[in-house]
């Protein structure tokens, strides 16, 4: 479906906060998601999203991921961890990787990296390390419809690649950015090498819903 969406058109004046990409209310709670498209189309997923007082976010998909953003005083953020259920593997970034500048602008891309260690979750015994290197980069603006209704969407495309030392990782998330609303679809498409071997293509296309 997101290839049926209208392609970006170029908007030299547009200006997203961190906050608006990545949790636009700051208000802890549940949304719901349905899947459009890819591994387990048509269902309908759970985000849970918390604070602590130190700005710590914690975004959860229960059974699924659990991603940890450090907010910081500067308006900017960073990756702290993802944990990934499927491989029972917690990806550690120290220092934490910059997600993004306190706002992100038309054309221009913003690239950063971080050591990264992948650690069991159970125990945290290392099983893998090396370099996290990640692009975010506002494509422009586009109209897209979902369940949430019609909106002049910011359409903002991260990629990333953690190069281990036994495996790489290397992932495209495209995200629909409501201004108001913060993202409501995103298509998530990820590839996995393990010493040099593709042992996982996936892609997700889903919907925030009302």
């Amino acid at each position: 479906m997101a290839d049926a969406w209208p392609k970006p058109t170029p908007c030299a004046k547009c200006v997203l906060q961190a906050r608006q990409i990545y949790c636009a209310s700051q208000v802890p709670g549940t949304s719901q998601w349905r899947v459009l498209s890819g591994e387990d189309e048509g269902e309908v997923i759970s985000q849970m999203l918390t604070i602590t007082a130190d700005n710590i976010v914690t975004i959860e998909e229960p059974e699924t991921r659990v991603t940890k953003i450090q907010f910081r005083q500067d308006g900017s953020c960073a990756l702290m961890s993802v944990d990934s259920m499927e491989n029972a593997t917690r990806s550690i970034f120290d220092p934490p990787l910059l997600m993004c500048q306190s706002e992100l602008k038309f054309n221009a891309p913003l690239q950063s990296e971080s050591p990264m260690r992948a650690v069991l979750i159970e125990g945290g015994a290392q099983r893998d390390q090396g370099i996290g290197t990640r692009t975010i980069i506002m494509d422009g603006t586009a109209r897209i419809t979902t369940p949430m209704g019609t909106f002049d969407c910011v359409v903002v495309t991260t990629h990333f690649i953690g190069a281990l030392a036994h495996a790489t990782m290397d992932c495209t998330v495209t995200t629909w950015v409501a201004p108001e609303l913060g993202p409501i679809a995103e298509n998530y498409c990820e590839k996995i090498k393990i010493l040099g071997v593709f042992t996982k293509n996936s892609e997700r296309l889903i919907v925030k819903l009302p």
